[in-house]
């Protein structure tokens, strides 16, 4: 089963001093504690913690968390608070809250802090067996932020107290998580908490203390004798003090500080399988009533589920049904809980249908959450009187003697418990914090705020606390504000140069001094500075040195600013020198008088650096240039910084600067100069004018490898573009020839391959990118004597062209033939073709199928009357005729020529 944790500050408040703390820290409550609110929808809180600066007054208030509850004003919750520690109380309405505190010392606020998720609402404790305690952990969260619970789980079933720690473990319902001080998952109760707070409008905290496979009767002898046996399975015993310590706890541990509406018991399943008779029932159940109000010392109302079903052979009981309803009618405060014998039945369904007839499912467990929240009814909350929370104790805290606090609980309890593991009710304790539980006379628990011991202040020093004269050392303590070092001094450190021992006292809030340790300081003084003297000269060029020496004192160490310890050293770098000397004690005297040391730079080292290669060919040159500087001397004796050379040698130079010191000799540089080859012969095999598509073979003749100017390598290249090609030749040296004599070769583009389309009636057209001179135009398989782009066609056929550029008597280029148009004579235009027709634009084109001679065209109105006639003197292309001053509307055209005669209707200035 997935175990969740929620950690909270209190745990390490608890169990350990905190080191660097905030100003005002709450003790208590702690987020997602719910307090049960009282018939009048208000409950007051006892608000716990202490403090770490100076404060005269420490407020609260609270402020609705998305309008769920009535914000407050700022209330104080004590004036003066003494000992560090505050206690107050604060009244609030229903809802859900941040709980904000502030302390104020004068008029200054010195602190704040925050408990989000404080919650003044509804506190139930659940008991029962399996359906109350939960058996699987898969359903789901609650939905609403305010329905809470404590995560924790004793798996040792020990009927002590729970672990103090468990106070920071308030947590959301969540899947997966546990109800303590039994509960397992969210179960029914997350659900019937969002059903709860959408109607009440205020947060929800339930406590389970169901426990597996118990009957009324394990509860009961459980409360009597702490030893019960399992109905189940003959000689198997519960653990000492279980069921019924688990509603002890809850009662006592938790809902003592908390205040409580009902405990919520649904159980009965185990009586059916034991056949417990109503009378036994009766009796059993009133007892655990009654005990449980004895032990909590109020009369906590009980809510009582009728439940009997024990899986599905077995079904209902009722007889048990009838002890419950019994219990209700009979025991005051006893509330009417939903019937669920009826939920889900039968039990054994998809997912759980092996060894399971008993346990709800996760759509059963919301119907059983909607029949707890119909039987927590307006009714309910009216009878049902609330038991209050108790307020927590209070503290006082004084001086005991040095370093430590006095602290005593207030008031009277039949046993107290220190986190120190005292048991008196007052301690005196050094550093640390520390609470108390207590106990009342039936054993309902209440914790004190936790008090702060503050540490004595401890002293850091920068360093060695025994000191050179001249020299210091910082003493620093841990605390910042309200310390006083025993030579008066105030500040947070402390820089000490005279002997003496040191220590420092702090006053913390509670008023009490707290004295740290003493540090003690020793002073010893310092030998006299030496002389030095200079044993040759001090200036000097680069290389060269000077021997300097200090005064001789037996035992003294020495030690120059420039890192040697011998009394005579020689220097070689330019500087001012001085030296110290270092007696037996460690101290060092003051720096002796500086001697200066003036070192000429010698140049730099030049570097000569060369422009290119320095093997050339004799057509090259190579210039060599040194680094900048005042005079420079080549091997070759010239004097400039850069030369320029074209003859084999080894060259280096050295430079001299402003001080006339001559540099090291630079890098060596060697050149060689190589002679150039002779240039190829080139040939061409053929003409160098012809059409695209062909090429002409280049040759370099040569012993040498030719390199041509297109970028080839090889003796022959084949040219297939038009330009001017030469070649060179390379030797072994990697020198070039000059250029052979250049070869001009000129490539004549050739005409498009044309596409043929159909572009009137009776008219092709054959069309490139690049158009012809003329054309050859094939139909079938017979050459026509046309040799223009356009042609008329008037024989159907497969019609071809190809292109052809004359550009000289001896050249000629020609495109490939055109795709085949496959062309058919439309016999039903009677050999005359217009279009368009209609016609828009009042202007038609007119095809006839053979060329006409003497043509005469006229055109008529539908009724005969002749509008326009043209004469045509030959009709052998397509003719275009404008026909702008006639009307729109529909004619008739007639075209005649010797043995042609043909009319046919249009349409002009309209469309289709």
């Amino acid at each position: 089963m997935k175990r969740v944790f929620v950690t909270h500050w209190f745990l390490l408040v608890w169990l350990s001093p905190v080191l660097a703390i905030a100003q005002i820290q709450v003790s208590f409550p702690v987020s997602r504690a719910v307090f049960q609110r009282n018939t009048n929808n208000e409950a007051t809180i006892r608000i716990n913690g202490f403090f770490t600066t100076a404060a005269t007054r420490i407020d609260a208030r609270v402020q609705a968390r998305d309008g769920q509850g009535t914000s407050t004003d700022w209330v104080t919750l004590q004036n003066n608070p003494a000992g560090g520690v505050f206690s107050g109380d604060l009244t609030a309405k229903g809802g859900w809250y941040n709980l904000e505190l502030r302390a104020i010392n004068g008029d200054q606020q010195v602190g704040t802090t925050t408990v989000e998720r404080v919650g003044i609402g509804e506190v139930f404790v659940v008991a029962g067996q399996s359906n109350a305690q939960g058996v699987y952990d898969d359903m789901a969260s609650a939905s609403d932020d305010r329905i809470n619970c404590v995560n924790y789980f004793d798996a040792s079933e020990s009927p002590n107290d729970p672990p103090n720690d468990v106070l920071n473990r308030f947590s959301h319902i969540n899947q997966g998580g546990n109800i303590t001080p039994r509960g397992v998952g969210s179960w029914s109760w997350g659900r019937l908490g969002d059903l709860l707070a959408q109607r009440l409008n205020v947060p929800i905290l339930f406590f389970n203390a169901g426990y597996i496979g118990t009957a009324v009767i394990n509860w009961r002898e459980s409360a009597e004798s702490g030893r019960t046996e399992s109905i189940y399975s003959q000689g198997l015993y519960y653990p000492n003090g279980q069921p019924y310590a688990n509603l002890r706890i809850a009662l006592q541990f938790y809902t003592n500080m908390l205040g409580v509406r009902a405990v919520l018991w649904q159980q009965g399943e185990a009586e059916n399988f034991d056949n417990t008779s109503q009378s036994s029932y009766v009796t059993n159940l009133q007892y655990i009533i009654n005990r449980s109000r004895q032990e909590a010392g109020k009369n906590i109302p009980w809510v009582v589920a009728r439940v009997s079903y024990s899986g599905d052979s077995r079904g209902t009981r009722p007889g048990i049904i009838a002890a419950q309803n019994q219990i209700i009618a009979t025991v005051s405060n006893v509330f009417a809980g939903p019937a669920t014998d009826g939920i889900q039945i039968p039990r054994q369904r998809a997912p759980r249908t092996v060894f399971d007839d008993v346990h709800f499912d996760v759509n059963g467990l919301l119907e059983v959450a909607s029949a707890w929240n119909n039987s927590l009814n307006d009714a309910f909350f009216a009878a049902a009187q609330p038991q209050p929370p108790v307020l927590s104790p209070t503290v006082t805290v004084s001086c005991s003697g040095t370093n430590q606090l006095a602290i005593a609980v207030n008031g009277s309890f039949s046993s107290i418990t220190w986190n120190s593991g005292e048991s008196s009710q007052s301690i005196s304790k050094g550093a640390g914090q520390y609470r108390a539980k207590v106990k009342d006379a039936t054993g309902n628990v209440l914790f004190t705020p936790v008090i702060r011991v503050a540490a004595a202040p401890t002293i850091q020093a920068s360093g060695q606390t025994t000191l050179c004269a001249g020299n210091s050392v910082t003493l620093r303590t841990d605390y910042a504000n309200n310390l006083t070092w025993n030579n008066n001094t105030t500040s947070q450190q402390l820089t000490v140069s005279t002997a003496g021992d040191y220590s420092v006292q702090y006053r913390d809030v509670s008023g009490c001094t707290f004295v740290s340790g003493t540090v003690s300081v020793r002073v010893n003084p310092l030998p006299a500075a030496p002389t030095v003297t200079a044993q040759n000269t001090t200036t000097f060029c680069q290389g060269g040195s000077a021997t300097l020496s200090a005064n001789e004192v037996a035992g003294y160490s020495y030690r120059w600013n420039s890192g040697q310890t011998n009394r005579v050293i020689d220097v070689q770098t330019a500087g001012a020198y001085t030296v110290a000397v270092t007696d037996q004690n460690g101290c060092t005297s003051p720096q002796s008088q500086s001697l200066a040391v003036v070192v000429n730079p010698l140049p730099t080292t030049p570097v000569v650096t060369a422009n290119r290669s320095t093997t050339l060919c004799a057509d090259q040159q190579v210039t060599l240039t040194s680094t900048a500087d005042v005079a420079y001397q080549w091997t070759g004796g010239q004097t400039s910084r850069a030369v320029t050379l074209n003859q084999s040698g080894v060259y280096t130079v050295r430079t001299l600067n402003a001080f006339n010191c001559l540099s090291a000799p630079s890098n060596a540089i060697s050149i060689r100069v190589n002679p150039l080859p002779n240039p190829p012969t080139l040939t061409a095999n053929g003409q160098t004018v012809f059409c695209e598509g062909g090429q002409i073979t280049l040759t370099a003749s040569s012993n040498l490898k030719p390199f041509w100017t297109t970028g080839d390598s090889i003796s022959t290249i084949q040219v297939n573009r038009s330009g001017s090609y030469s070649a060179r030749v390379r030797d072994a040296n990697g020198c070039l020839s000059p250029l052979a004599t250049a070869i001009a070769v000129d490539v004549k583009p050739v005409p498009s391959t044309p596409s043929v389309a159909q572009v009137g009636t009776y008219t092709l057209e054959a069309m490139g990118s690049i158009p012809g001179d003329y054309y050859r135009w094939v139909l079938n398989s017979d050459t026509l004597a046309t040799q223009t782009a356009t042609i008329k066609a008037n024989r159907s056929g497969s019609y071809s062209s190809q292109a052809f550029i004359r550009y000289s008597s001896a050249l000629t280029c020609f495109s490939s033939p055109s795709a085949r148009l496959n062309f058919v004579v439309d016999e039903s235009n009677q050999g005359l073709s217009i279009y368009p027709n209609p016609s828009p634009t009042k202007v038609i084109t007119l095809e006839t199928q053979e060329n006409l001679t003497n043509a005469v065209v006229q055109i008529f109105t539908p009724s005969g009357q002749a509008v326009e006639t043209i004469y045509v003197p030959a009709i052998d292309e397509r003719k275009s005729i404008e026909l702008n001053r006639l009307a729109p509307g529909l004619y008739i055209i007639q075209v005649k020529a010797a043995n042609f005669s043909v009319s046919k209707r249009f349409l002009i200035g309209m469309g289709n």
